[in-house]
């Protein structure tokens, strides 16, 4: 095997998304060639209060300016490319300048879904993934069909990732409420959730595998470690 490039992480916005990055391409990589040679991660965790106020002030040319920052501590810092480990962040992706290319979790969930056939999908997340329109724009230009929660679902899925998955709670109810929303989103011709929140797997991981759900996160991050290992 070619020399593994060094994977960057832009992290922190949760400590609990960050992990799975970080876990599932070392046991990706583990899981295919039986040894511990997995790439080199380096990971930037910001301070997530501060990006969390500015996305609530609107506030996005100062999250990009950040977000550029971190992506150059980790040129610095040698990585070959890097991955932004949350999805509502990309929204302003396509306005930051990086030395090193940034792996676009559209780019994975789009390749992904019509490999697979999938062309109409649901998707959730935090309130600004599911109703400022980037992401599902993102996702219509790359040819896919794309429907939302309504307002007070969006309302109940954004309450639950920000008062409880981003502090590491998962509560039974909470895991209902989404569950019923799901069925919903089926009800009205989705093809399949889009987990368009890398906390939300939170919710359904024990029963991921029987459930008809498109995980970012671990798609991203398998992605990452393709790239990673020239796969």
């Amino acid at each position: 095997m070619q020399k593994p490039l060094t994977i960057g992480i832009v992290g922190g916005m949760s400590p609990e998304s960050t992990a799975i990055y970080y876990q599932h391409i070392v046991r990706r990589h583990q899981l295919e060639f039986h040894n511990h040679s997995y790439p080199p991660i380096i990971i930037t965790s910001v301070s997530f209060q501060q990006y969390i106020d500015w996305q609530h002030e609107e506030a996005w040319q100062k999250i990009a300016q950040g977000l550029e920052q971190e992506f150059g501590r980790l040129a610095t810092a040698g990585a070959d490319f890097a991955v932004l480990a949350t999805n509502t962040m990309h929204k302003v992706l396509p306005s930051i300048e990086s030395s090193i290319p940034v792996l676009s979790i559209l780019d994975v969930v789009a390749d992904h879904c019509r490999r697979n056939g999938l062309m109409t999908i649901a998707l959730t997340g935090t309130r600004f993934t599911m109703s400022d329109g980037f992401y599902s724009r993102g996702l219509e230009s790359r040819r896919l069909n794309v429907i939302t929660p309504t307002e007070s679902q969006q309302a109940e899925i954004h309450r639950i990732i920000y008062e409880e998955l981003i502090a590491g709670r998962v509560l039974p109810a909470s895991i209902d409420a989404f569950m019923q929303i799901a069925r919903d989103l089926y009800a009205r011709g989705a093809q399949t959730i889009l987990l368009g929140c890398t906390e939300l797997v939170m919710l359904v991981e024990d029963n991921l595998a029987s459930l008809n759900m498109i995980d970012s996160t671990r798609l991203h991050a398998e992605a990452a470690w393709r790239k990673a290992v020239g796969r």
